[in-house]
């Protein structure tokens, strides 16, 4: 597994928000935590290329940069250095209980999350009919949870990809966008620092479970 942290300081300021990642604080250092399925370059570059042709022209949207596309297990949020360890542990749990077998995925069409008139993001679902997504994000949550540095949420597991986020209210029909299905392999579970920069998030992987 890899390991490379602490995170290089950095802040963002919004919504009377402000984050530091990485950097000395009377509590210690601060992480904002994710546990994401890699998707491989070949996929994410079909996925943006959904964006391309049905997204771009929307001003009501930001799109995903390709370079962060991924599939989202667990989301921890801002964390100190304690729960980090914590979550490199349970990591480290993973890659020596769950079968590190590989397995297919298929980004079959775009929807909206929350459902409803007004969704917050844009997302590719996807069919995994092997049921790893969810095992895996049920063997992790079940970890964190007991760990006490995660919460379990109320609503069902959904597996997507997030492509874009909504500015404001978006008016298109995505019932009437069919994009050629995309689909892949899953290779690899990664621990995430989300560092938050004016100019957007940096992805930094901490930890990596690769599945064969």
């Amino acid at each position: 597994m890899n390991r490379s942290y602490p995170a290089k300081s950095s802040r963002r300021q919004g919504r009377g928000e402000r984050y530091r990642e990485g950097r000395r604080c009377p509590e210690g250092p601060s992480y904002r935590l994710f546990i994401a399925a890699e998707i491989p370059p070949e996929a994410t570059r079909a996925l943006a290329g959904w964006q391309k042709q049905f997204l771009s022209s929307e001003k009501s949207l930001r799109l995903v940069p390709e370079t962060h596309l991924h599939i989202t297990l667990i989301f921890m949020g801002q964390t100190q250095e304690k729960e980090l360890l914590a979550a490199s542990g349970q990591m480290a749990e993973l890659g020596r209980s769950d079968p590190l077998t590989s397995f297919e995925v298929t980004a079959d069409g775009l929807v909206g999350l929350p459902k409803g008139r007004n969704p917050r993001v844009i997302a590719a679902s996807l069919v995994e009919p092997a049921g790893r997504l969810k095992s895996i994000h049920d063997r992790l949550a079940a970890g964190l949870t007991q760990k006490n540095i995660y919460k379990r949420e109320k609503r069902r597991f959904f597996p997507h990809v997030t492509i874009a986020r909504a500015r404001r209210k978006t008016k298109f029909n995505l019932a009437e966008i069919q994009p050629e299905p995309v689909k892949f392999t899953a290779v690899r579970i990664t621990l995430y620092n989300s560092i938050l920069k004016p100019s957007g998030a940096i992805h930094q992987a901490l930890e990596t479970v690769q599945l064969n």
